[in-house]
């Protein structure tokens, strides 16, 4: 039987051929991966999946926080921080007869109204959309309470506010000149004022044996020195406001005492 040479080989033609199924069959079969040419694959597996892990990590994260701000209230969703309210100042508010005043409010929160109790002293008035309490007090007044409120939101909130209202001093006056006497105690001196009066300086320092009592502003004492005539500052003092009166004093010498008398000495008789 004759082959026929071709160029794979030589082939028979009573014979079935085997060896070109045979290199088919060889290829079609599953190859072994080798590590080199399987790592490129499975790094870009482990790639792809931390990349997918971590986008799904931050949707998670930015669904969180969304849901919290929403909690809270942001956009208007939640229900509005409750209001809160003070007022400047010191405690009592020291307002002044005939001095302009304006107190502010410091508020966190909505508010619509605002109303206060009892009324202001005379003077005074609360704006009842800004809070803000202005005016000019006419008459003075010990320090009080004025319960301040603050309606807004559904809420309502007060504020104690501790106002007080002085009268600066004037009009100090005293019987002036003054005479004194060394070693004679002197009628006390008690001024005439308007107002309000925290205390009483002098200046000059007084006569030795005289003083000035700084509370109530009266004069007093037994002069111990001669003094000429000389003028003297008395002040009326208070966180509203001072006031001056120029007192004339003189305090002369005590008067000689009078020598007693005595007659011609009796003679004694022998």
């Amino acid at each position: 039987m004759t082959r026929i040479a071709t160029g794979r080989g030589s082939w028979n033609p009573g014979r079935p051929e085997t060896s070109a199924p045979a290199e088919r069959a060889d290829s079609e079969l599953p190859r072994k991966s080798s590590p080199d040419t399987a790592t490129p694959w499975r790094k870009g597996c482990r790639r792809v999946s931390g990349r997918f892990r971590s986008l799904a990590v931050r949707g998670v994260g930015a669904l969180m926080a969304v849901c919290a701000l929403a909690a809270c209230g942001v956009g208007g969703q939640g229900s509005p921080a409750p209001p809160k309210l003070s007022y400047n100042g010191s405690t009592p508010f020291p307002a002044v007869v005939g001095e302009a005043i304006a107190l502010t409010p410091a508020v966190l929160g909505r508010v619509d109204q605002y109303t206060v109790t009892p009324a202001l002293p005379s003077g005074l008035s609360l704006n009842p959309r800004s809070g803000v309490i202005s005016g000019t007090p006419t008459q003075p007044s010990a320090p009080a309470i004025f319960v301040v409120s603050a309606n807004g939101a559904g809420v309502r909130i007060t504020f104690p506010l501790v106002l007080s209202v002085t009268e600066p001093p004037h009009g100090l006056t005293y019987v002036s000149p003054v005479n004194a006497t060394v070693g004679a105690a002197l009628a006390p001196l008690s001024p005439s004022i308007a107002g309000s009066v925290d205390h009483y300086t002098v200046s000059p320092p007084l006569p030795s044996g005289m003083v000035l009592n700084s509370t109530s502003g009266i004069l007093a004492g037994t002069p111990s020195e001669a003094r000429n005539l000389a003028p003297y500052t008395i002040t009326a003092n208070s966180l509203a406001g001072n006031t001056r009166f120029i007192l004339l004093l003189t305090v002369t010498p005590a008067p000689p005492r009078a020598m007693p008398k005595h007659g011609p000495a009796p003679r004694a008789r022998f």
